[in-house]
């Protein structure tokens, strides 16, 4: 990929083994592979995925996104949530569609008993 095609994309990383504290708005696909005590606004309609290792403290507001890691509050997405079967979801979820593989944890009731990061 040329240097100018690669500054022209829009995406954000938050990479492992960084702690970030504090509410993000992003644009572009966005991958969290890090804990993160906030909320995430996705500022367009781009794909946000919670890596395996991730842990989200705070709410998430999108249009699709995929959870293979954990998170710790609502879940308010437009289009599509995926929980894969390593995720876990300790809060309400809302979405168009909505796919839960097998061994995932999704808790909606009980989301305060959520085990510490």
């Amino acid at each position: 990929m040329h240097e100018n095609s690669f500054k022209s994309l829009e995406f954000t990383l938050l990479g492992k083994n960084c702690e970030y504290d504090g509410d993000i708005r992003v644009k572009g696909e966005t991958i969290i592979n890090c804990y993160l005590k906030g909320s995430v606004t996705m500022l367009d309609d781009s794909k946000i995925t919670i890596e395996r290792d991730a842990v989200v403290e705070g709410n998430i507001y999108c249009k699709d996104i995929e959870v293979f890691g954990t998170v710790n509050g609502a879940i308010n997405a437009n289009g599509s949530l995926t929980v894969r079967s390593n995720a876990k979801i300790f809060g309400n979820v809302h979405s168009e569609k909505l796919s839960i593989y097998p061994g995932a944890i999704l808790n909606i009731e009980g989301h305060s008993e959520a085990p510490e990061a």
